[in-house]
Formats: C-alpha cells, sequence, structure tokens
C-alpha cells in the first residue's frame, strides 16, 4: 500500500495518490478524499445498488470497530472479512477506533483499557482484544488504539494519562501487526495526540520517530484528541485547531498520508486540506439528513477574469463609432428641445393634480400597512424561531419549515443527484412530516452526492493553486 503527494498547492494543501491496496491493487484514489461513513458496515439509509447510484464501487469505507466488537466472532468464522460480510467487497476498508457521527462519552478511559460503547452497553477494547478484531475485520489501513479522551478542559493529569497509555497502546499495536502475517499488506496509521495543549502535542509527534524506520508499516497519521465525535465537532473554528494541527505534523514527514475523522464543517475541511490533511469522512452529510436537512452550500470555482477582460476590449473598440453617432444626434436635438418644453408644462400641472389624489389615498393606506408590518413581525419571529430547532448550520436547508409546503423546485437548482431530478422540496417536506423512511434515503443520495462534489472541486481547486478562491465562496454564508 503506497501513498505518493503528486502536487504540493502554493497556497497550501496537496494532492496524493493512494494505490496498492490490499483489496484493490490496480485500484488508485486520489486525495484528498472523504471515506463512506457506515453503520454496522453498511451505508445509512443505503442500499448497495443506491450507494453505486452516488459513488463509484471502489469508494473507501469509514468502519467503526466498536459496531463490530460484539461480532467479532461472526467475523472469524465467516474468514472473508467485513466488506464481504457486508456485500461491500468492491470497496476497501478503513477502521477507526470510535465512530465519528456518534458522541463518545468522556471519562471512561481507565488501565484497562479503552472504552467504547456498542447497542448492548460499554465495551472496553485492550490492545489484544483490538488487535484481533483488526484482524476479523480485515481492513486496507486502520488507526492504532489510543486514549484521545482529551477535552480542552482537560488537566494536565489527563493529558499524561492519555500519552503514558497510548504509547503502550500503540507500541502493542506496532508490535501486533509486523509479526500477524494476516495484516502484511494493510497499512498502520499512527494517532496525533496531546490534547490541546501545544506542548504535549509537539513532545508526542517528536516521540513517533521510533515506529517511522524505512522498512515500517505504517502508512500514516491519524489525528486524534481534538474532539469527541458528534455534532459538537461542526462548531470547531481554524482558530481552534489550525496551530494544534500544524504543530502535530511539523515535525513529521511530510510525505505519509494524514486522517481526520469527524464531522467537520465544509469550511473547516478546506482549512484542513491546506494544513496537509487528506482523507476525512462522510458523517456530516449523515448527521445533516439526521436532521431533515439538505446540503445546499456553493462549491463551485467562480470563472477567471479572462473573459470579463476580452469583453472590456471589445467595447472600447467602438467607442469612436459611439462618440461619432452622439455628435449627430447633439444638433437634431435643440430642435426637439423646444417642442418638448411646451409639453412638459401641461405635464407638470397634470402631475401636480395627480400627486394630489395620491396623497389622499396613500393615508389610506397607512393604517392598512401598519397592521400588514405587525403580522409580518410576528410571523418573521416564528420562523427565525423555527429555523433555529431545525438548522444547525448555514450549510444546509431544513426541509422539515413549513415554508417547503408548496415548494416545487429541487433541493438544488444546479445539482444533477437523483433525487434533485425526480423529487420536489414540497414532496420531501411531505414524507419527513408522516415520518416516511424515502425521506432519509432521498436526502442521504443528495447530500453524499453534493458533499463528494464538494471533494472534487477541493482537488480541482489544488490543481490550479486556487483553494483560498474555493475557501471564499464555501465560507460566505458563514459571513452572511
Amino acid at each position: 500500500m503506497k501513498f505518493v503527494v503528486e502536487h504540493v498547492s502554493k497556497g497550501g494543501g496537496r494532492l496524493g495518490r493512494l494505490s496498492g491496496l490490499r483489496s484493490q491493487p490496480d485500484s488508485i484514489h486520489s486525495t484528498p478524499l472523504s471515506l463512506i461513513s457506515t453503520k454496522g458496515g453498511s451505508a445509512p439509509h443505503l442500499t448497495q445498488d443506491v450507494l453505486h447510484l452516488v459513488v463509484s464501487r471502489e469508494a473507501p469505507l469509514c468502519v467503526p470497530a466498536q459496531h463490530f466488537i460484539e461480532h467479532m466472532k461472526v467475523l472469524q468464522s465467516f474468514k472473508k472479512g467485513v466488506a464481504h460480510f457486508a456485500a461491500l467487497q468492491s470497496h476497501s476498508v478503513s477502521l477507526v477506533v470510535q465512530d465519528p457521527a456518534t458522541v463518545t462519552p468522556r471519562g471512561y478511559n481507565d488501565k484497562q483499557g479503552v472504552s467504547t460503547w456498542t447497542y448492548s452497553g460499554r465495551r472496553i477494547l485492550t490492545a489484544q482484544s483490538y488487535m484481533q478484531l483488526v484482524e476479523a475485520v480485515q481492513p486496507d489501513w486502520y488507526e492504532a488504539l489510543s486514549d484521545a479522551d482529551t477535552p480542552p478542559t482537560a488537566s494536565k493529569k489527563r493529558l499524561s494519562k492519555s500519552l503514558n497509555s497510548s504509547k503502550q497502546y500503540v507500541d502493542s499495536c506496532f508490535h501486533h501487526h509486523t509479526e500477524s502475517k494476516a495484516l502484511q499488506g494493510c497499512g498502520l496509521l499512527l494517532p496525533l495526540l496531546g490534547g490541546h495543549s501545544l506542548p504535549d502535542r509537539a513532545r508526542w509527534s517528536k516521540g513517533l520517530s521510533e515506529w517511522l524506520q524505512e522498512d515500517s508499516p505504517v502508512l500514516g497519521y491519524s489525528l486524534q484528541g481534538l474532539h469527541a465525535n458528534g455534532p459538537e465537532v461542526e462548531q470547531l473554528t481554524s482558530a481552534q485547531v489550525a496551530n494544534l494541527v500544524r504543530t502535530s505534523l511539523d515535525s513529521l514527514p511530510k510525505g505519509r498520508l494524514c486522517q481526520a475523522g469527524g464531522s467537520w464543517s465544509p469550511s473547516m475541511v478546506v482549512s484542513l486540506v491546506r494544513l496537509g490533511v487528506d482523507l476525512f469522512d462522510s458523517s456530516f452529510p449523515y448527521l445533516v439528513t439526521q436532521r431533515n436537512g439538505a446540503l445546499s452550500f456553493p462549491h463551485h470555482l467562480p470563472r477567471d477574469c479572462g473573459s470579463r477582460e476580452a469583453e472590456d476590449g471589445t467595447s472600447l473598440e467602438h467607442q469612436d463609432k459611439k462618440l461619432k453617432v452622439c455628435a449627430e444626434e447633439q444638433g437634431e436635438g435643440k430642435e426637439k428641445q423646444q417642442e418638448e418644453q411646451g409639453k412638459e408644462k401641461q405635464q407638470e400641472e397634470q402631475r401636480q393634480t395627480k400627486e394630489k389624489e395620491q396623497e389622499e389615498t396613500e393615508r389610506k393606506e397607512e393604517d392598512i400597512e401598519e397592521s400588514h408590518k405587525n403580522n409580518e413581525k410576528n410571523e418573521e419571529k416564528v420562523k427565525k424561531n423555527n429555523e433555529k430547532q431545525h438548522n444547525t448550520s448555514v450549510y444546509e436547508i431544513c426541509l422539515k419549515d413549513k415554508r417547503f409546503v408548496l415548494d416545487e423546485r429541487g433541493l438544488v437548482d444546479s445539482c444533477e443527484c437523483y433525487t434533485c431530478k425526480n423529487f420536489s422540496r414540497a414532496y420531501i417536506h411531505h414524507l419527513i412530516n408522516v415520518n416516511e423512511m424515502l425521506a432519509p434515503v432521498l436526502l442521504m443520495i443528495h447530500n453524499l452526492h453534493h458533499w463528494n462534489g464538494f471533494f472534487s472541486s477541493i482537488r480541482e481547486a489544488l490543481k490550479t493553486d486556487r483553494l483560498q478562491d474555493l475557501k471564499a465562496v464555501v465560507s460566505s454564508l458563514a459571513m452572511e
């Protein structure tokens, strides 16, 4: 398994190529790339056939280990890995410890191991049990086990425990990986830890050198300890995270893959790409679907101004002709002015009489308008309260809002997805109100299509060194 940096953009960020996957030896994936988030091995709300209408048959999957802790014996007896188990054998698999779309409760990691939550409650993962699960899942690459429970308010003692225990977990995973025949050709991601402490992040990154030798199976790094997953990740800003990510990556080799799981907002995705992050996941569009939203933020690069300059050039060529025509028209204009002056006097008298009549009607209408304005203000307050309840970001529209009852437009005018081509906002609003299962299916199709189009725009912006322009387009909604 190889990762190669193909192009480094002038404004930050890089284009890469991920190839040589053990489940897809002939497939090549361009980065930056979004993995397909899964629930129990399957894309949420989408069957296999519907998923392949939205993404390619070789798109990598993001599989949380916590979903299969209770099914490890089943996978071990199945012996073909989770991709075949979920009937998605054409896809490669990236294994992560926690589900990026679900909040991880804090304060439960102890000396026994890392706490995860399954459908039947809390389960503890040790380094040994985790590596057994990795062998049963048979991923193409995976995260090493770590204690990433380091909130922004974490004490020095908590940070110290996190780094010390994580070092033992990573060391155990590394040695198990090198000795295991079942994991040959599988990539390993080292966690980048240290919480929200710059000195601790720098110290941890420098300590990774012992696992970064020439023949090391380490494929890259995984950003950890910045959040506890779930919707709260959407609220993180570049000012809170940028220096932490930069500190973690500065002292590490630049040619390795970097993955950042979590429901990052589109604006933060662009910021992380500029810092050198290559892989993300689709937990953000999934969470938008769960709250009955449809992604609508712009992500297409504006056109170059070359066409405008050409238009200016053609207009300059005709300026002389326009001046000559104007000079000829001036002579004829003097004769017409005298005739128009007499007509203007008559028109002024008529205007005065009409103005008096209008003033009387306007006075009567003012009272009526005041009552209408009061009603409109009350309606606007109700709409704003509804938007606050339904929408949690400026990147989406909430289809549960009553304003879409009679809206026959598609979700996004320029979108070419199956949902926007065949269904209206009003119809999806109806499906949501009657709790029809088709509603999240249609929303997930659109949101995943929109999200993948966003990453296509990121790769195009990196090719043309216009990532800053894309950042301005995506962030324009947040500035309004």
